[in-house]
């Protein structure tokens, strides 16, 4: 099963077990909310093989752990790994840290469909 997010840009944090630095990868970016749904962000959490936690937003309906864990190669045994998917569908950064949510929205504003979203709300004279 391969899973498409369409209109989103998909976050998604990877762990084996309950992890401190999933809490603390979700507390960064629930602070920065309003970043998030500026972004059309998506983030949710695969703990092991069977958990999908959302962070912010919905994971899609009947994601299952294991298969977004194949579909973006974050395999078990791995004990952290992050993935951002852009809105078409690659996946655009993957650590085996947490993200900065600094760093994070940086790249995704250097991105060509965020700069076109930009562009088409600037206001016109």
């Amino acid at each position: 099963m391969s899973f498409r997010f369409q209109d989103s840009r998909v976050f998604i944090v990877f762990a084996d077990v309950p992890d401190p630095r999933v809490e603390a990868q979700a507390a960064a970016l629930l602070a920065l909310g309003a970043g998030l749904a500026d972004r059309n962000m998506i983030v949710f959490a695969v703990i092991g093989d069977d958990m999908v936690v959302p962070i912010y937003g919905k994971a899609p309906p009947g994601s299952a752990a294991g298969a977004l864990r194949a579909q973006y190669r974050a395999q078990t045994g791995s004990s952290f790994t992050a993935v951002l998917i852009g809105k078409d569908g690659t996946v655009k950064w993957r650590e085996d840290r947490p993200a900065d949510p600094a760093e994070l929205f940086g790249l995704i504003d250097t991105m060509p469909m965020r700069r076109q979203e930009q562009a088409q709300r600037k206001p016109t004279r």
